[in-house]
């Protein structure tokens, strides 16, 4: 570290010493000379310039000649407060320079290298020296043999009017390693952090210090720490030399956590993916909760790797994998942390694990092996197709999709294990093995026909055990139950001509012309678009323009950045692809999961995907969530009332309105009744009347980008 330079003695005003008369007066203060042992001179001189730094913000500080010299312009040292220790120091202030004046002359006077240690205060100077004391002579007890020193004050009466002057006679090494100690004498421009602690990258790594002064070296932190007096002072021991080591780490985690800055997320992310291995106390990334922090990691990662192919390497991943990846051109990312902050650090970065990587390249499981119909036997075909003919005749000729034959699925834990279906393809799959037998395919196909007709219907979830499943299987057995009461015979349509052929097909069968039904499963809608649609249609209208919004704007984003998924862009600003369909499927106003989230409330969330779509911040924020203005954060099943938004939507529509004025136009024009709305002063109306001015804006947006 560069040796700071003391600074030139002042022109403002002359330093005088006061001239020291041959006859003093003497003053025995009851201090051991091995008093605050871990004190050396250089915290003693600290003391000192802090103290003159309290009472006058212009000290001058300057060595010359063998002597450093400080000087402030303050209303002086009372002789009560030097001597009976009172002072004039706020609340704030007491404690922050170890135990006062008193001690650093004890130390000062007890080093050797130093010399004629001189105060020059209002009224009266007084320099201070060792003794023997006879205070102990006449006390009862044993006598050790040890001569004992106290600290002698030797003080005379001066005409000084004004501010205090202290010389020190001292080798320049030790002025100027106290001078490096107060941040104030460094830099100019110095503020003392006031809520949390500031983070230093310039210089030395690893001192701290408390209110601009250095009390401590931490030789394994990669960064110094300014921690605020107003909290610190009471978490320092006796002599204010250290600070707990708890409360450190709290205060250390505390400002890291909190810092979106580029250069302070650089050098923590190189240390944790590179080494050296960093400290407990700012191993942080677990901690990290603002979302203007987390963008800013994002941001960073992509200073760093192309983030489509980039993996990281989860605890416990085999070895081969991560060379299979290698070989395919994947970067697999490694740090020096422990798992659970490794993981937390990744996920930061927008980094995915090593397993998906493996899935995202098609190696860890095997594909499911579906069969042509030739090899199948023809036995097992007309099994399936009879099966199938007896669910269609009931339900409906398209209400399997179609039908396929699988031998091994690549992952039949996570479905049923005789059977599948697959909404994305609208594929009904019998595992062959099933069909040997009438009754087990039967069963199959009523189920996964169950799956098939919850997905259809737009339900949001139709996996086993999810009440869309349930309620379609339970409408599937009510239709059943209705044909007993009208028992006619029903025609049985088989669609699989080659495997009925030389066979006698079975009673009320038939063979149905499938040309018709394979142009109609063409032209149908996907089960995405059937839930989407019905998603739509129950989304208040402000969300059913953001919806259209956000469609069109990622699909122009995607074709710009030549990204393959809307998720890799969005992670590029942290958001999640569950968070982007809040965005693209919105919610009815007031909906509520029992877990997770259903609404965006945070402002610079919004601003930050506003930013990535081109849309304007404040119109995307009150197209998502203005809606739920009149409801959130109001009791379920009350009736919304007019009234004042909540927080935390109200903490953010003050800088939403001020957005909207800065854009003019017709965003400007609709300021105010944005701002009426949140205010409470807009009548609510179920029928939703009062989200116009919201619905404006979004037309106007809209009319923006199609121009």
């Amino acid at each position: 570290m560069p040796t700071p330079s003391i600074r030139p003695v002042s022109a403002r005003e002359q330093t005088t010493v006061q001239p020291r008369p041959e006859h003093v007066s003497e003053l025995p203060y009851p201090i051991a000379d091995d008093y605050v042992k871990d004190w050396t001179s250089g915290r003693a001189l600290v003391e000192l310039i802090a103290n003159a730094l309290d009472e006058d913000p212009h000290t001058v500080v300057a060595w010359k000649d063998g002597v450093l010299t400080i000087h402030d312009q303050g209303p002086g040292i009372p002789r009560t407060g030097l001597l009976l220790g009172a002072s004039r120091k706020t609340s704030e202030q007491i404690g922050q320079f170890g135990e006062g004046k008193k001690l650093a002359a004890l130390v000062l006077a007890r080093d050797p290298r130093i010399g004629t240690v001189q105060f020059d205060t209002v009224g009266y100077s007084f320099t201070p020296v060792l003794k023997p004391s006879t205070y102990l002579t006449d006390v009862p007890g044993l006598d050790d043999g040890r001569q004992t020193l106290v600290l002698h004050y030797e003080y005379w009466t001066t005409n000084r009017e004004r501010g205090t002057l202290i010389t020190v006679a001292c080798p320049q090494k030790v002025a100027e390693d106290a001078v490096s100690r107060v941040r104030y004498l460094n830099n100019p421009a110095y503020r003392p952090p006031q809520d949390r602690a500031e983070i230093i990258l310039d210089g030395q790594p690893g001192r701290i210090f408390v209110g601009g002064i250095l009390v401590s070296i931490d030789s394994r932190l990669a960064a110094s720490y300014d921690l605020p007096l107003t909290t610190a002072k009471g978490e320092q021991n006796r002599d204010r030399t250290i600070v707990d080591g708890v409360a450190l780490e709290n205060h250390i985690r505390s400002a890291l956590a909190a810092s979106a800055d580029p250069d302070v997320i650089a050098r923590f992310v190189d240390r944790a993916l590179n080494g050296p291995r960093l400290s407990a106390a700012e191993t942080y990334f677990e901690y990290v909760s603002d979302f203007a922090v987390r963008r800013a990691f994002r941001e960073h990662a992509q200073t760093l790797w192309n983030d489509d192919e980039v993996y990281h390497n989860a605890a416990g991943t085999a070895v081969e994998d991560e060379l299979h990846l290698q070989g395919r051109g994947v970067t697999c990312v490694t740090s020096k942390l422990s798992r659970s902050p490794h993981s937390a650090l990744m996920r930061l970065l927008g980094i995915r694990p090593v397993s998906e990587a493996l899935a995202h390249h098609d190696r860890q499981y095997p594909k499911t092996q579906w069969l042509r119909p030739d090899q199948v036997s023809a036995e097992r075909r007309r099994t399936l197709d009879l099966a199938s003919a007896v669910f269609r005749s009931i339900f409906g000729l398209d209400s399997l999709g179609k039908v396929k034959v699988y031998r091994e699925d690549e992952a039949s834990t996570r479905y049923c294990t005789s059977g599948i279906y697959l909404s994305a393809t609208d594929v009904t799959g019998v595992k062959e093995s099933t069909l040997d037998d009438l009754d087990g395919t039967l069963r199959v196909v009523f189920h996964e026909g169950g799956h098939r007709r919850a997905a259809r219907e737009g339900y949001l979830n139709s996996s086993d055990r999810s009440e869309g499943f349930e309620l379609a299987m339970t409408d599937m057995g009510g239709r059943l139950l209705r044909l007993v009461t009208s028992p006619e015979p029903r025609s049985l349509p088989l669609l699989d001509a080659m495997a009925w052929q030389g066979v006698p097909l079975p009673p009320g069968a038939y063979m149905a012309d499938a040309t018709d039904l394979r142009g109609r499963r063409q032209n149908q809608p996907t089960v995405a678009q059937i839930r989407r649609a019905k998603r739509l249609q129950a989304a208040p209208e402000p969300r059913r323009l953001l919806a259209g919004l956000a469609e069109q704007r990622i699909t122009a984003v995607l074709r710009e950045r030549g990204l393959r998924s809307a998720g890799r862009a969005l992670s590029t600003v942290a958001w999640t692809t569950a968070q982007w369909q809040l965005i693209v499927n919105p919610h009815p106003a007031g909906y509520r999961r029992s877990g997770g989230f259903t609404c965006i409330p945070d402002y610079r969330r919004a601003a930050a995907l506003a930013e990535l779509l081109g849309l304007h911040a404040p119109v995307l924020y009150l197209g998502h969530i203005a809606v739920e203005g009149p409801l959130y954060n109001v009791r379920r099943g009350s009736t919304p009332a007019d009234g004042a938004w909540k927080k935390p939507l109200s903490e953010h529509m003050p800088t939403v309105v001020s957005d909207l004025r800065g854009l003019g136009g017709p965003y400007a024009a609709r300021a105010d009744a944005v701002e009426a709305m949140y205010q409470g002063r807009t009548p609510y109306d179920a029928e939703g009347a009062w989200q116009r001015p919201v619905t404006e804006l979004l037309n106007a947006e809209k009319d923006r980008l199609n121009r």
